[in-house]
């Protein structure tokens, strides 16, 4: 988190939080209506370059009047940095740089199956829909955030 950003609960009483779960591919986005009890699935971007990826989400942000950006970090089992928490803690530092609101970073451990299991019982099968696993895995972000 960045220092000063104030606390979960007082962000999400601030205004709404855009979520976002960082893929190769996209990046699934959420959305936070104050004061923090109802997340729902904005869809998602997809990824291009870094230039406009960061555009891209800076847009939906300023779109959907977010006061701070909220980005899970895909950290192992024993809580490390693979790969993957590489690229996106590399994606969160080209936001912070431009953002005009506060960028944090929650760990993001198993969203991605949570928001597969999500859309499997509501009966849609997950692997026709990778973009709503997408957004609902950015929901199960937010969700962490906002309990942590």
């Amino acid at each position: 988190m960045m220092p000063n950003a104030g606390s979960p609960d007082s962000l999400a009483r601030a205004g709404r939080l855009l979520g976002l779960d960082v893929g190769d591919r996209r990046i699934g986005l959420a959305v936070s209506i104050p004061p923090g009890e109802l997340i729902l699935p904005a869809g998602h971007v997809q990824r291009s370059n870094r230039r406009v990826d960061v555009a891209a989400i800076l847009e939906e942000a300023g779109r959907r009047e977010a006061v701070a950006i909220v980005v899970g970090i895909p950290y192992d089992s024993q809580g490390r940095s693979g790969e993957q928490a590489r690229k996106t803690a590399s994606f969160v530092r080209a936001l912070e740089r431009v953002a005009a609101m506060p960028v944090l970073t929650v760990d993001e451990g198993f969203t991605s199956h949570a928001g597969a299991a999500e859309l499997r019982d509501s009966g849609r099968e997950p692997s026709r829909e990778r973009g709503s696993v997408d957004a609902a895995a950015a929901v199960a972000i937010l969700r962490r955030f906002l309990t942590s």
